[in-house]
């Protein structure tokens, strides 16, 4: 009777051995589909296309550090509500940049709106100008490229215009 007993009381172990198995199998089927179901693992449509860019990006930058070019932004929020930006250009030995072509575009972070082009004027000494006839309050990202004599310069620039 005893050893009806202590096998009775065994027979559990090995069921729980197999459910303990089933609970770790359904739990890894479930994270499996889930991530076989979102994630693809391709970051971007043309893998090789967006690596050159990349790396004539790298080229352009290490080439924009030998220039030594510095430039700074100065903002103005205008009385009628339109924006003023003066960029001042300097070259290694702190003399002005005059002769610059510019391209520049105006854009807000927060919304999806195409960017605004912008048209710098020289105003002499390194000194450039676009006026905005009216703007929002926020944050503004800009965007340029400056070039002179085949040597080129690109900058990214975020400011607040603040509300009059």
């Amino acid at each position: 009777m005893d050893r009806i007993k202590a096998t009775l009381k065994q027979r559990w172990i090995p069921g729980i051995f197999v459910l303990g198995f089933l609970v770790v199998v359904a739990v890894n089927t479930v994270l499996i589909v889930t991530a076989t179901g979102t994630f693809s693992g391709l970051v971007v449509a043309h893998p090789y296309k967006k690596s050159a860019e990349f790396n004539r990006l790298q080229q352009d930058l290490t080439e924009q550090k030998t220039l030594h070019w510095q430039y700074s932004l100065g903002s103005e929020t205008l009385p009628d509500g339109g924006l003023r930006l003066v960029l001042d250009w300097r070259d290694a030995e702190g003399r002005a940049l005059s002769g610059l072509a510019l391209q520049a575009e105006l854009s807000r972070p927060v919304e999806n709106l195409s960017p605004l082009a912008l048209q710098f004027h020289a105003l002499g000494g390194g000194r450039y100008e676009a006026r905005l006839a009216q703007t929002r309050p926020g944050q503004w990202d800009l965007r340029a490229h400056a070039s002179r004599d085949g040597h080129s310069f690109s900058i990214a620039e975020r400011f607040t215009v603040q509300a009059r």
